[in-house]
């Protein structure tokens, strides 16, 4: 009888106590832009069985590229008391400074996804400006070698809400201009794989002598090479040079085919930002010592593209 009202008693407190009591429900927190980023969603999908290694679970938002969104989002976790750490990528860095310091004031630190601003902790940095003339110097030399001094078009797909994307993208006109003085550059703004594929259609109509195609990103190029194919150029024209500045598995598959006019990529290995990722949300979730983390894009090429896929 005992034991009956022993194991009755353990049952009724189970239901009756919080979930997070029972030492499975710590949590640490990811925010990124969107939950259609390809990028993005590769480095989710290793950080989540990582995390659980570490005894955390590992909760997501998609605010959808609405500020309004994350920040709401980020108070439901500071309120729900369960989540140890918050990772975000800021959609509006000013915005969330309020939130941050909610956050702070709970006893949760908040760390910066490639980008920092007040309140945050540590953040995953990287050098955007950099990167992005590093990156411009592959198609310069592939311009001179190609052209010599004639006259190049360029086309730079642009998205300047940020800083992140805004420093790559001067890096990157600056090196054109500063060593490829030959080179028209028109700045083409757009963010999906739809308005970079709309974009180059308008370029490709008002300039259509445009050979040279950069992205400080991935979606937006994929819309530009699709473009590009649906009006007539060839998968493997010598004469064109298109490159981004991120890579998932399908700019792989592009980078790889023979003699392909997507020609490299400047990009992270999605294994290393959610390494990194995972090492900081443990060492924030565990209350220990904190330094920002500094990360630099490798060179994709069909020589080494089949190193970087994820899951294959």
């Amino acid at each position: 009888m005992r034991k009956s009202l022993m194991a009755l008693f353990v049952m009724l407190l189970t239901v009756a106590l919080p979930h997070r009591t029972l030492g499975q429900d710590k949590a640490v927190a990811m925010s990124f832009g969107d939950s259609t980023t390809e990028l993005w969603n590769d480095i989710i999908k290793i950080m989540r069985p990582a995390l659980k290694k570490e005894g955390f679970e590992l909760i997501v938002d998609d605010p959808q590229f609405r500020v309004e969104q994350q920040v709401q989002d980020w108070k439901a976790w500071i309120a729900q008391g369960r989540v140890a750490a918050i990772m975000g990528w800021p959609i509006n860095a000013d915005a969330l400074t309020p939130v941050t310091r909610q956050a702070h004031d709970a006893g949760i630190p908040v760390l910066g996804y490639a980008a920092t601003w007040p309140g945050v902790s540590a953040s995953l940095l990287t050098t955007p400006e950099a990167d992005g003339r590093d990156f411009a110097k592959y198609a310069t030399k592939w311009i001179k070698e190609k052209y010599s001094n004639k006259a190049v078009t360029v086309a730079v797909l642009t998205d300047e809400q940020n800083d992140l994307t805004r420093y790559r993208i001067e890096g990157i006109v600056k090196e054109l201009n500063e060593d490829t003085p030959s080179v028209v550059i028109y700045k083409l703004s757009s963010f999906t794989r739809e308005e970079g594929f709309n974009a180059a259609k308008q370029q490709m109509t008002a300039h259509p002598d445009t050979r040279v195609w950069l992205s400080y990103g991935n979606e937006n190029v994929k819309g530009a090479y699709k473009a590009l194919i649906t009006s007539g150029v060839a998968k493997d024209d010598p004469e064109f040079f298109i490159a981004g500045m991120d890579v998932t598995n399908e700019d792989i598959d592009l980078i790889s085919i023979p003699k392909s006019i997507y020609r490299m990529a400047f990009a992270f290995r999605s294994e290393v930002l959610a390494k990194a990722n995972t090492a900081l949300l443990v060492a924030a979730a565990n209350r220990q010592p904190l330094k920002d983390v500094y990360v630099r894009p490798e060179l994709v090429t069909p020589d080494n593209a089949n190193g970087f896929y994820v899951g294959r």
